[in-house]
């Protein structure tokens, strides 16, 4: 499964301030290896690619932790999949940002999505991305049918 996460993570568009760094290649196959290790099903793998992107487009500068004011949820969100402190160990949560810390992220986001994927009966990738963006299950998210979309998309091809 690594190599078709791979594949989907490059046919991403790259966020416009890593067109052209040379650590992209490097940060997508960890980020590709991180996801492999931690999804216990291609949908799971589907669903993690789908929200990091949706919520940093795999920033470098972000996933390094260079939020700018506005973003990370005015600094209160780290890394690729925008983790919350929420009662998380100092320890763990000092590993939420960096690419050399993309496992442990990963670890993160795998659990919060497993949570999220069994939270709203029905249509449970719409209500996953409900959850994790705050909402509740019947709750809208804005652009929604993007990520959705994003999800399908990925998931055929892995």
């Amino acid at each position: 499964m690594l190599k078709t996460i791979l594949l989907a993570l490059l046919a991403f568009p790259l966020f416009h301030e890593d067109i052209q760094t040379i650590e992209k290649r490097a940060q997508l196959e960890a980020v590709a290896k991180a996801v492999a290790a931690v999804s216990q099903t291609p949908e799971e793998a589907a669903f993690l690619l789908a929200w990091g992107k949706a919520e940093t487009h795999f920033s470098l500068r972000i996933h390094r932790g260079e939020c700018r004011t506005w973003e990370c949820d005015g600094g209160k969100a780290r890394g690729p999949w925008q983790a919350h402190k929420n009662g998380m160990p100092d320890e763990r949560w000092n590993k939420m940002t960096g690419v050399e810390n993309i496992q442990i992220q990963a670890e993160q986001a795998a659990k919060h999505a497993r949570w999220a994927l069994q939270a709203c009966p029905g249509d449970r990738i719409r209500g996953a991305f409900r959850v994790l963006g705050g909402h509740g299950c019947l709750s809208p998210l804005k652009d929604e049918n993007g990520r959705v979309g994003e999800f399908k998309w990925i998931r055929g091809r892995l």
